[in-house]
């Protein structure tokens, strides 16, 4: 179970100070063994009333990037990911996927073939991406105001998973935060989502 602590910042900043005090978790579970290597990749989220903050790294070299548009097939590129379902009484969940352009694609879901592209881009979500010579780190706003809308609501306890994949990389590679248990890659399975929980 992942606590996302509050904070009274509204984070602009990809260092502001909040971050400190926000929970790490390691995207590091090796689910599928042909795939015996990945990246090292963490996270960390924090919430104030506005919204929901994600902040994403990785040490991932020599990085990949090549799409450019909005719902181009950034999973082919280095990529990381936040898969979320912010009320626990719907079944419907976001996929919000990054390349280092910070090139998004964006979904809204019930499974893989059950999906929509809704029509919000990176400026809506905030979405901040920095690469220099030791690291990848990329941050996005969810506002609570658009997740209402969407989902009639939002919970206390919500749901997802943080992944880190690059499908056409030097060393492709597959790791997720919470384990998913499926023959072979696969992170669109909400049946593995685990618990995020709003402090």
């Amino acid at each position: 179970m992942y606590i996302i602590k509050k904070t009274d910042n509204n984070i602009s900043c990809i260092n502001d100070k909040a971050w400190d005090f926000a929970n790490v978790v390691n995207v590091d579970k090796i689910n599928w063994q042909r795939f015996g290597w990945a990246p090292k990749m963490t996270a960390k989220l924090l919430y104030n009333d506005y919204g929901i903050y994600v902040k994403m790294e990785t040490d991932e070299k020599p990085l990949l990037a090549r799409y450019c548009n909005q719902n181009d097939p950034v999973s082919r590129d280095s990529c990381m990911e936040f898969f979320f379902r912010p009320n626990e009484n719907d079944d419907k969940y976001f996929n919000f996927e990054f390349n280092p352009f910070g090139t998004m694609f964006f979904g809204l879901r019930k499974s893989r073939e059950d999906s929509v592209n809704p029509e919000q881009n990176k400026e809506f979500f905030n979405v901040k991406s920095y690469v220099d010579d030791k690291n990848w780190v990329l941050q996005f706003t969810i506002p609570f105001g658009y997740i209402d809308e969407v989902f009639g609501g939002h919970t206390k306890t919500m749901y997802g998973n943080l992944y880190k994949c690059g499908g056409e990389t030097e060393r492709r590679h597959y790791a997720t935060y919470y384990p998913i248990n499926t023959e072979k890659p696969d992170y669109h399975r909400p049946e593995f989502f685990g618990k995020f929980v709003l402090e």
